[in-house]
């Protein structure tokens, strides 16, 4: 090996790089998307009006099967119009009481469904800090 002097430095030497005047990439929360109307903010947003059409569609569709269907079965079963309950028809009372309060019930379902869409929603664009 040879003893060659290396050269003295002249300087210091900054190295930059050609993006360093890029902005830092900052991430954004769904909020922020939503508000922005950002393509991830409308893919958040279609997907709650989704799941709110999904759950009005299925209660509309099973009271119009429920209410267009029990007229359609008193007609073609052959005694069941005779029935009575407690001196009452049975069609009457089914068609009278039942359909109520079968729209009762399904008028809740649909509320439960909906509110519990909207808070999934709220916790994904308004996140809890204080959870673990």
């Amino acid at each position: 090996m040879t003893d060659q002097a290396l050269p003295e430095p002249s300087g210091r030497v900054r190295i930059t790089s050609p993006l360093s005047t890029a902005p830092a990439h900052v991430r954004s929360t769904v909020g922020q998307e939503i508000d922005e109307a950002t393509g991830v903010g409308e893919v958040y947003m279609q997907s709650l009006i989704r799941s709110q059409l999904r759950a009005a569609m299925t209660v509309a569709i099973t009271l119009l099967l429920t209410v267009v269907s029990l007229p359609l079965v008193f007609s073609w079963v052959p005694g069941l119009n005779d029935l009575r309950v407690l001196g009452i028809p049975l069609p009457w009372l089914v068609l009278g009481g039942g359909v109520h309060a079968g729209v009762i019930v399904l008028g809740w379902l649909y509320v439960r469904h909906v509110e519990r869409a909207e808070r999934l929603f709220t916790l994904l664009v308004e996140p809890d800090d204080t959870r673990p």
